[in-house]
């Protein structure tokens, strides 16, 4: 799939939740402040995207490439992390209460700050 248009991803993501985004690729995206709450991003690429202070919790990352990307201060409470791909990752000060890294790839990830 291709990128997506400002407006584009601007009516994606201001659907009613949750939403199904099953393989999507929004690498490099900035999704500052986004809320995905309870979303399905199983298999998504959001390598490299901006994700800071992010609404995340609850949401389906299962397997989701997640390397380079920023998700510092985001709230991963209950996030079903397996087997994501968090490798240079920025986590500072991200919410992970309840979170699944279950074989989820933290190398070099920063998880300074991080609330467990």
């Amino acid at each position: 799939m291709g990128k997506f248009t400002q407006k584009e991803l601007y009516d994606l993501l201001n659907r009613p939740g949750p939403l199904w985004l099953v393989e999507i690729d929004m690498s490099e995206t900035n999704l500052t402040e986004v809320n995905l709450r309870g979303a399905n991003l199983t298999r998504a690429n959001l390598r490299g995207s901006d994700l800071s202070r992010a609404n995340l919790s609850e949401a389906d990352l299962h397997g989701a490439d997640l390397e380079g990307a920023n998700l510092a201060q985001a709230n991963l409470a209950g996030a079903n992390l397996t087997l994501a791909n968090l490798a240079e990752a920025d986590l500072y000060g991200a919410n992970l209460e309840g979170a699944n890294l279950t074989q989820a790839n933290l190398t070099g990830t920063n998880l300074t700050g991080t609330r467990p």
